[in-house]
């Protein structure tokens, strides 16, 4: 079992701790970063200048593009997953039948 972990994360400036399991450390921050970048975009057009709407739209751009992929190929998040895992699970059982 993974223990939790408070890890400082910085957006739009504002530095926050978050807990998170040791094993989704690397998770968290590349989700902080795609949100920062989400951010910096809707900033840089120039027509939202709150934060907070900042912060929301950026979300919500963010949540599209994943919900785009998830959707593309009629394949859920939690299916895709799934898959991944069986795979590693089929290359890790076909490498220890090799000698």
């Amino acid at each position: 079992m993974s223990r939790t972990e408070q890890i400082p994360v910085s957006v739009m400036g504002r530095t926050f701790s978050i807990g998170t399991p040791e094993s989704e450390k690397d998770i968290l921050m590349q989700a902080v970063a795609l949100l920062n970048q989400k951010t910096e975009a809707v900033k840089s057009g120039g027509r939202i200048v709150e934060t907070d709407k900042i912060l929301i739209v950026a979300a919500l751009n963010a949540i599209h593009d994943l919900l785009k992929i998830s959707i593309q190929d009629g394949l859920a998040i939690g299916d895709f997953e799934r898959r991944i895992s069986d795979m590693v699970q089929a290359c890790d059982k076909a490498l220890a039948k090799v000698p």
